[in-house]
């Protein structure tokens, strides 16, 4: 199989800086986010609820698992390390969160969004909270189809 041709302008040190960049700041602020949940979850349990989304069983369940998987992508992202499968895990996220957001701002409820605080007298601005996750979306969908920046070999495999 040949090399893959990558524009100069992708392999520039820029790009690559950019990337990293963008790269280490998407997994800082799913760290961050998670950090209140896993310490709280009975907190973020109730700001699932307050989404009047889900049952209550599945929302206590995604309070058990959601920042786990929050912390986990988060990590491998400032490491490098499975990081377009973190970015796959981290786009699903943030579709389901958007997803959810938009649901409450069409049906008028106006709740703290639990991203990164659990204190349900935070302010809110639901319309703010939905463009920063657009912002984190297209981070996330521009680490899944970054070119790879090694060379590969190329000869018999």
């Amino acid at each position: 199989m040949g090399n893959l041709h990558v524009p100069l302008s992708l392999k520039s040190p820029i790009y690559r800086s950019f990337y990293t960049l963008a790269r280490i700041f998407l997994g800082v602020v799913f760290l961050w986010a998670c950090w209140d949940k896993i310490l709280n979850p009975q907190a973020f349990a109730r700001a699932i609820g307050n989404y009047h989304i889900v049952p209550l069983a599945v929302g206590n369940l995604a309070a058990l698992i959601l920042p786990w998987i929050e912390l986990v992508c988060g990590i491998c992202l400032i490491i490098n390390r499975w990081t377009r499968g973190s970015a796959l895990i981290v786009s699903a996220l943030l579709v389901v969160f958007m997803g959810a957001l938009g649901y409450d701002i069409y049906a008028g409820v106006d709740v703290s969004c639990g991203c990164f605080t659990l204190d349900e007298r935070a302010p809110g601005n639901m319309w703010l909270y939905l463009v920063r996750d657009t912002v984190f979306l297209a981070l996330a969908i521009g680490m899944m189809y970054r070119p790879r920046f090694q060379s590969r070999p190329s000869g018999p495999s």
